[in-house]
């Protein structure tokens, strides 16, 4: 699907920030992100 994408752009973003504190093995965290990504098809 993605075959013919020769750049992408990420635009807008927001969020995204890592979290305090040290991490722990195994646990995982999720973390708010927000973003436009345009992709961008080399001319055929």
């Amino acid at each position: 699907m993605l075959g013919n994408v020769a750049y992408i752009n990420r635009l807008l973003t927001s969020g995204g920030v890592a979290p305090a504190g040290a991490c722990t093995d195994g646990e995982t965290t999720a973390v708010p992100y927000g973003a436009v990504y345009v992709l961008w098809a080399a001319k055929r």
